[in-house]
């Protein structure tokens, strides 16, 4: 694959990268951010966000400049969205990008690697919505249709001569947030088990009584803590778990209760966490936390915790990783009972209890 910046020769000095949401996708460009910034260290780097992600990146040390926008002006009025959409511009123009990097590959992104007023702008070559036009350069995939999100960012880092692709790419959260987190987990006796019951779409979330009798199991085995982690949405969910654990089982029940940048610090003091395919498995993965994860109707090798794939486990119904976001009959939960996982959450919690003897 060709090289835009060969070795030896003037490398970008300002370089602009569009990846604005959600958690997972801007969690799996981690490492393609640490290989641009290995090859070119000496550049500024600024990262296109959604106002409501940008804890996220904070903290981290790869970035010299976050560019936030509210996406939910967006879809206001029409005149805002506009107003919205071209003092984003304005900013990123600001920037004085030479080199624009569009990771999330769709029309809106694409306008603004058009309009960022870089030279040279990059993107994936099966970016949807006619994206593709407004790039100077389009990264082909070695195996398309077969590779992890991480591994597709990556291609684009390989684009320019990155090389083999660097897995540890870890967040960094604050270090107040970190003190609160510590000062609040102290009080529960270990394993600190995360849940993450939650999800976006309902095809990917596992049964809270699934959730509950695992948990049990775990608990009877090893004790330790049920650390509740998500949004006010998941709630009620986590409380239906929380309702079926044993009657005096330690739980702290965080949902609604963190902001993003908190819930990073949170999962990064994890023993483990059982997570749907959802943002915090991300962040686990991504903070070196094991994780384990029923997959229904997404795949693991695309969207699965990378370097954890043995710990996802999959639905062997038909239908698997179709993708849906609705479906009427959800036969997969028939197959995909907590003894699926159980082994796997066993095997961790052996581990952990091997480490701390």
């Amino acid at each position: 694959m060709a090289n835009l910046f060969p070795p030896g020769q003037n490398s970008p000095d300002r370089i602009l990268i569009i990846k604005p949401s959600a958690i997972g996708d801007i969690v799996n460009s981690l490492p393609f951010l640490k290989g641009i910034r290995h090859r070119f260290p000496h550049a500024k780097i600024a990262w296109v966000i959604n106002k409501a992600y940008q804890p996220l990146l904070e903290q981290h040390p790869d970035i010299d400049q976050l560019i936030p926008f509210d996406r939910g002006e967006w879809h206001q009025t029409k005149l805002g969205g506009l107003k919205t959409f071209f003092f984003l511009i304005g900013q990123i123009r600001k920037f004085k990008p030479c080199l624009t990097i569009d990771l999330q590959g769709l029309f809106r992104t694409g306008l603004m690697a058009g309009l960022s007023g870089a030279k040279f702008r990059v993107g994936l070559e099966d970016c949807r919505e006619g994206s593709r036009y407004f790039y100077s350069h389009r990264v082909k995939y070695l195996r398309p249709g077969k590779m992890h999100a991480v591994e597709r960012y990556w291609e684009v880092a390989r684009f320019f001569g990155c090389g083999e692709i660097i897995p540890d790419a870890p967040m960094q959260p604050a270090d107040d947030s970190l003190a609160r987190v510590r000062q609040q987990l102290g009080a529960f006796p270990k394993p600190w088990m995360g849940c993450a019951p939650g999800a976006r779409w309902h095809t990917k979330r596992w049964p809270p009584n699934y959730f509950s009798s695992l948990f049990t199991k775990a608990m009877q085995t090893h004790g330790g803590t049920v650390v509740f982690l998500g949004g006010k949405e998941d709630s009620e969910i986590a409380g239906e778990i929380q309702k079926n654990l044993p009657k005096e089982a330690p739980c702290a029940d965080m949902t609604g209760k963190t902001s993003l940048g908190d819930l990073v610090a949170w999962v990064s003091q994890l023993d483990l966490l059982v997570s749907n395919d959802t943002g915090p498995m991300h962040i686990a993965v991504c903070q070196h936390i094991p994780v384990i994860s029923p997959f229904l109707c997404t795949r693991p090798e695309w969207n699965g915790p990378f370097g954890q794939l043995k710990n996802a486990i999959q639905t062997t119904v038909s239908c698997r990783g179709s993708y849906l976001k609705t479906c009427p009959k959800m036969i997969c939960l028939d197959e995909l009972v907590p003894d699926r996982l159980w082994p796997t959450l066993e095997n961790e919690l052996n581990q952990w209890k091997s480490k701390t003897q």
